[in-house]
């Protein structure tokens, strides 16, 4: 069982981080960070099919297993990172069951799915036991998407919904909002109860320490931060210090 499922089984959250950088070894760091997953950002971030499937196997040899945000619910991208050897996908603005079966269908082989099959890297059986089971998370970023919740929620093969605040945010007309409005806390609430009532995963986009907000709200499946914002941070941190240091020599008279 993968750490999600084992988590959630445990009635625990389990938590993860984006790599967006598309650089092996700062994927393989983040691998080995002791992350529960690691999402690889090919929407937003500078993971591109060129360097998607050494990006999957540096997080492998830190330890860590992947699941590819794609650019868009095409079924092509699904099936193809699912090929490159990712645990699953995270599919952004998904705001209808229509949408949320072309991604559930895309992740999975017949009679569940459409996927095709071609053995690469993560196929449908391996010599020493039965296929893995994957992961599809629809993004759930629009106002329309929370008026169809429980029709997505109940598509068969959406394994999870993915809240996306940032852009939800913008959707109900409250522009751009880093920190989370009421509005939108409302709309992880009726989140979580949907998944809880049709027995799939809650997640949301987050960082720290905002993620322990959604922590006690229920969400399950919680980002904490990405390779970029992690050494933005920490290099904010030593040049302050470093700054810090500077003015207590300058005014000591060096």
């Amino acid at each position: 069982m993968d750490k999600v499922r084992e988590a959630v089984a445990a009635g625990l959250p389990t938590f993860g981080g984006w790599v967006s950088l598309g650089d092996p070894l700062c994927a393989e760091m983040m691998g080995k960070a002791g992350f529960d997953w690691v999402i690889l950002d090919a929407q937003h971030g500078a993971v591109t099919w060129d360097n998607m499937l050494s990006l999957i196997q540096a997080l492998d040899l830190g330890g860590t297993r992947s699941l590819v945000r794609v650019g868009w619910n095409d079924p092509m991208q699904i099936m193809r990172a699912m090929d490159l050897g990712a645990l699953g996908v995270v599919v952004p603005l998904v705001s209808n069951a229509e949408e949320a079966r072309i991604a559930a269908q895309a992740i999975r082989y017949p009679p569940h799915g459409v996927r095709s099959f071609g053995p690469l890297r993560n196929y449908y059986a391996t010599p020493t036991g039965p296929p893995e089971e994957p992961l599809c998370f629809v993004m759930i970023e629009t106002a329309e998407a929370l008026d169809n919740l429980d029709a997505i929620a109940a598509t068969p093969g959406v394994d999870g919904l993915f809240i996306g605040p940032v852009d939800l945010a913008y959707s109900l007309g409250l522009g751009l909002r880093f920190a989370m409005p009421d509005q939108v806390t409302e709309a992880v609430k009726a989140v979580v109860a949907t998944c809880r009532r049709h027995g799939v995963i809650s997640g949301c986009a987050a960082g720290m320490p905002g993620a322990k907000t959604l922590m006690d709200l229920g969400v399950q499946f919680l980002t904490v931060g990405s390779d970029t914002s992690f050494m933005r941070r920490a290099a904010a941190a030593d040049v302050a210090q470093f700054k810090e240091w500077v003015q207590a020599y300058g005014a000591k008279g060096g």
